[in-house]
């Protein structure tokens, strides 16, 4: 089976512009044995080998700092923001819209993600980059927030 298109790359990737359902229906399409790559020095920098593992410390420690329905993510320009190799490699741009903290601060952050995909279309690898400095800023000061309302 070849690797995935890029208009296949943008449907595994599409449900994550519908949290939280569309969360899992993301990581179906993600390896249990992911290795998954966060770059920066921040909170959420690090390596996973695990798709729970990484979700534990991302996606579980950031969610609840989002307002209902959470994070929703987009590839801003649908096919155009993908590029897919015969090889199994896929990058793709990713941009939050409509996601606020639950105090109300806009969360607009860009992401590039960097992904390797199995014959089956199966993510096995991720690294993925972003404006770190604006992630710490407005998540940093909710989790404060949050704190402080405890």
């Amino acid at each position: 089976m070849p690797y995935p298109t890029r208009s296949q790359v943008l449907a595994i990737l599409r449900p994550l512009s519908n949290p939280p359902a569309g969360n899992n229906e993301f990581f179906a399409h993600v390896s249990d044995n992911v290795v998954w790559t966060v770059t920066g020095h921040m909170m959420l920098s690090g390596i996973w080998r695990t798709k729970e593992s990484y979700r534990a410390a991302t996606f579980a420690k950031i969610g609840p700092l989002f307002a209902a329905p959470g994070m929703k993510l987009e590839v801003p320009g649908g096919e155009q923001g993908i590029i897919a190799g015969e090889d199994g490699r896929a990058v793709a741009e990713l941009r939050t819209v409509d996601t606020y903290t639950k105090s109300g601060v806009l969360y607009d952050q860009h992401y590039s993600w960097h992904m390797r995909f199995n014959e089956e279309s199966v993510i096995t690898e991720v690294k993925a980059f972003m404006d770190t400095a604006h992630l710490e800023k407005v998540l940093g000061a909710e989790m404060e927030k949050q704190k402080m309302a405890h």
